[in-house]
């Protein structure tokens, strides 16, 4: 099942998971500060995470449809550079006036 992985392959399912350790970070300190901007990065890693899987599923899944699996991902990437804007711009001050 894994046999055809080379180095590349490796490194996307690595870089993965290290999407899914970033989630559990970022989510540990929206918990702690409470700055809504941080459930944009976490929904960001978290999308990351779910694409690498969809782009490995042809692994567990090889008749599935390679256009409409494209079609996913093409959207699942314009998601995530869409909550890394909205956690860029989003402000998060309450209350307090800029100087």
């Amino acid at each position: 099942m894994f046999e055809g992985l080379d180095l590349a392959e490796l490194l996307k399912l690595g870089s993965g998971l290290f999407a899914l350790i970033l989630l559990s970070i970022s989510l540990l300190a929206y918990y702690r500060s409470r700055q809504r901007r941080l459930l944009f990065v976490s929904g960001a890693f978290g999308l990351y995470f779910i694409k690498i899987i969809t782009e490995h599923l042809d692994l567990f899944l090889p008749n599935l449809e390679t256009s409409f699996l494209d079609l996913l991902l093409a959207f699942i990437d314009f998601i995530i550079l869409l909550l890394f804007f909205l956690a860029i711009v989003k402000n998060d001050r309450k209350g307090t006036t800029t100087q």
